[in-house]
């Protein structure tokens, strides 16, 4: 008896283990699957910047010289920055493409917002 009530609990925790780790390992990849988003401040002073893709906008805290904020966007689309300087001068970056699996690296500096695309 012992015997015959082992192989289905065997079997059941066998089910249950390759049910968890196939849930962990769909959850992972929509993790690294999104796009990421990064900006880089590498100008002299606080900038502010909004992020615009599709119909989406996303304005971020102040990004102080050095810093960085990083945030990921869903689906594919193309992504512009529009940087605002403390004496309101703007500049506005060229769209970059982003889908799946892409980081998109913008670095602002004192009169330039440079936009990169890592696939």
């Amino acid at each position: 008896m012992t015997r015959s009530c082992t192989l289905p609990r065997r079997i059941a925790v066998t089910l249950l283990t390759l049910s968890a780790l196939c849930a962990a390992l769909l959850l992972g990849v929509n993790y690294w699957a999104t796009p990421t988003v990064v900006i880089r401040n590498q100008s002299g002073v606080t900038v502010q910047v909004e992020a615009q893709w599709s119909a989406n906008r996303k304005k971020l805290p102040a990004i102080a010289p050095g810093a960085m904020r990083t945030f990921k966007v869903a689906g594919e689309s193309s992504i512009a920055f529009v940087v605002t300087y403390p004496d309101g001068r703007q500049l506005t970056s060229l769209p970059m493409y982003f889908t799946t699996f892409t980081a998109v690296t913008a670095v602002v500096t004192d009169g330039l917002v440079d936009v990169r695309a890592k696939f």
